[in-house]
C-alpha cells in the first residue's frame, strides 16, 4: 500500500492550475495524532508576508488523506499515512502554494468580493433548482465543520492562483505540437508470439516453500486486532408518529440523498429516517448504560474481535483508544454498541503453518514467472510470430490469446519501453514482441485528439514552469516552518 501511495504522490503536488482544497463532500479525517499546540501558536508556517494557520494545515491534510483513502477503498490507516510522511508532503505543498500567493500579491493581483460571490453563485453544490441557496450553503459547510469565513478564504486563494495562471500561460508552438503528437501516436509494425506454461507442472516441495517463507516472511503478517468487551443497546421500540418523524426528517433531509445526490422525498427517505429517529430516541439510554459500564456497575454481555482493516467498524476510534478504555456509544443500524478495549494484538510474523497457503500461492507465482522469463529470453532473438501491422498506443486491437484489456496493456507497455523487442507476462503466459518498422507523426490522430493534445502540452509546460518558479520564489521569500512533522 505504501509503495502505491509513494508512486502516486504526484497527485498531492499543488500547482497553480488546481484549486487547493475541495471541502464539499470530501468528508473529514480527525487530526488525532498531530498534536499541534494551538494555544501557543496559531500558525504552522510563515511564508513571505502570509501565515499558514493550523486549521488550514489540518484541512489540507484531511483532504489529502481522504483522497488516498478513497483510492484505496477505505483501507488507508493513519500508520500508512505516517510511514509515507503525508503530513510533511502536505506541509511542503502548502508552502509551495503560499510562495505562489506571495508572488501574486507582489504582482498586484487581487480578488474582489464580487469574484467570490460569482464563484459561489455558480457552484452547483450550493444550488436548489439551479439557483444559489444560502441555507443550503451554510448547511453543507456546517455539515463539514467549516465556517463560511474559512471556506471563502480558500476560494479567494483559489481565484488568486487562477489569475496568476492566466498571466503565466505560454502559447504552444508548432514544433512542440509535432513532437508531442509523434510521442503519443507513433506507429509500430509489430510481430508477436506467445509462450505458455501449465501451472500444474510447477513442482512444490515443503523445503522450498520453507526456504521461500524464510526469505519473505515479513510479508506474511497477522492483522492488528482489537479484543473488545461489548454491550448492545437496541433501537427504541417507541411508536414513531409520522408527524414527529417528518419534523425530524426536515432537520436532517440533506443527509438523505439518491445516487445522483438529489435529496430524497420524505416517503423515499422514511425507512432510513425511521432508523435514525429510533437511534436518537435510544441515545439517552445508551449514554446512561455507557456511564454505568465505565464505572464498573454493569458487566459486558458479549465480546468482539475487530481487525484493523474492518471497513464496517469505526476502527479509527479504536486506534487512538487505550487498553481498558470504554468508548462512547457507537451508532449502528440496529442500535448502539458500547465497547471496552480489553486487549490489542499487534501484527506479528505468521508461523510457517499459518502462512503456508499464502506462501504456496506466492511461491508458485514466483516460480512460474521465473520460468516464463527464462524461456522468453531464450526465444526472443529467434522467434517468428504473427505480424500485426501498424498499431498505435491507443489502438483497439484484440491480440490473439489476450483479452481486449490485456491487449491494451501490452501496447502501452511496448510504447513505454525503448527496446525494439521484449516480452510481457500475463498470468501463465509471456507475450514476445518485436518492432519491425516505425512511423512518427500521425496527422489523422492529431486532428482527432487536437484538443486533448494542445491541453496536455499546456499542462506539461505549466507544471514545468510552476516547479521552476517555486524554486526561484524560495530565494525571494523567507520561509519559516514551525511544524516539522510528527514526532519532531
Amino acid at each position: 500500500m505504501i509503495t502505491w501511495m509513494q508512486r502516486h504522490n504526484k497527485y498531492l503536488v499543488i500547482t497553480i492550475w488546481v484549486a487547493t482544497i475541495a471541502f464539499i463532500g470530501a468528508g473529514f479525517v480527525g487530526w488525532g495524532a498531530y498534536n499541534l499546540n494551538t494555544d501557543r501558536a496559531t500558525s504552522v508556517a510563515k511564508v513571505g508576508d502570509r501565515s499558514v494557520s493550523v486549521s488550514e494545515f489540518q484541512q489540507a491534510y484531511a483532504n489529502n488523506y481522504n483522497y488516498y483513502n478513497q483510492q484505496l477503498g477505505g483501507k488507508l490507516t493513519k500508520e500508512d499515512a505516517d510511514k509515507m510522511g503525508l503530513d510533511k508532503i502536505v506541509m511542503q505543498n502548502i508552502i509551495n502554494e503560499t510562495l505562489l500567493l506571495n508572488y501574486a500579491d507582489s504582482l498586484g493581483l487581487t480578488v474582489l468580493d464580487s469574484d467570490i460571490k460569482d464563484k459561489l453563485k455558480n457552484d452547483k453544490n450550493f444550488q436548489v433548482n439551479g439557483v444559489f441557496n444560502k441555507n443550503r450553503y451554510y448547511a453543507l459547510l456546517q455539515n463539514q465543520q467549516i465556517s463560511a469565513k474559512e471556506y471563502e478564504n480558500e476560494l479567494k486563494k483559489e481565484l488568486l492562483l487562477n489569475k496568476l495562471q492566466a498571466i503565466l500561460k505560454l502559447p504552444n508552438s508548432k514544433r512542440e505540437i509535432e513532437i508531442f503528437t509523434s510521442s503519443l501516436f507513433m506507429q509500430d509494425k509489430l510481430m508477436v508470439g506467445k509462450i505458455t506454461i501449465d501451472p500444474s507442472t510447477i513442482k512444490l516441495k515443503d523445503e522450498d516453500l520453507k526456504k521461500f517463507w524464510e526469505s519473505t516472511k515479513k510479508s506474511y503478517m497477522t492483522k492488528k486486532q482489537y479484543i473488545l468487551d461489548t454491550l448492545k443497546i437496541g433501537l427504541s421500540d417507541t411508536v414513531v408518529d409520522d408527524k414527529d418523524l417528518k419534523k425530524f426528517w426536515e432537520g436532517k433531509k440533506y443527509n438523505y440523498k439518491d445516487k445522483d445526490g438529489k435529496i430524497l422525498s420524505f416517503l423515499d427517505a422514511k425507512s432510513s429516517a425511521t432508523i435514525d429517529y429510533r437511534l436518537k430516541l435510544s441515545k439517552k439510554k445508551a449514554l446512561k448504560t455507557y456511564l454505568k459500564f465505565k464505572k464498573g456497575e454493569i458487566k459486558a454481555i458479549d465480546n468482539l474481535v475487530i481487525n484493523d482493516d474492518d471497513a464496517n467498524f469505526p476502527v479509527a476510534k479504536l486506534r487512538i483508544a487505550n487498553k481498558g478504555q470504554v468508548l462512547k456509544p457507537i451508532a449502528r443500524p440496529d442500535g448502539y454498541l458500547i465497547v471496552k478495549v480489553k486487549n490489542v494484538l499487534m501484527p506479528r510474523v505468521m508461523k510457517f503453518e499459518e502462512a503456508k497457503a499464502y506462501v504456496t500461492s506466492q511461491f508458485k507465482k514466483h516460480e512460474l514467472e521465473n520460468s516464463l522469463k527464462s524461456r522468453a529470453k531464450a526465444r526472443l532473438q529467434l522467434f517468428n510470430g504473427t505480424t500485426l501491422g501498424f498499431v498505435t498506443r491507443d489502438s483497439v486491437k484484440k491480440i490473439e490469446g489476450l483479452s481486449e484489456a490485456q491487449s491494451s496493456q501490452l501496447l502501452n507497455y511496448i510504447f513505454d519501453n525503448k527496446s525494439a523487442q521484449g516480452y510481457k507476462i500475463f498470468g501463465n503466459s509471456a507475450i514476445l514482441y518485436k518492432v519491425l518498422e516505425q512511423k512518427l507523426l500521425n496527422k489523422d490522430k492529431f486532428e482527432l485528439y487536437k484538443s486533448l493534445i494542445t491541453q496536455s502540452i499546456k499542462t506539461n509546460k505549466a507544471n514545468e514552469l510552476n516547479q521552476n518558479l517555486i524554486m526561484k520564489l524560495r530565494g525571494m521569500y523567507k520561509v519559516e516552518q514551525y511544524y516539522k512533522g510528527k514526532g519532531q
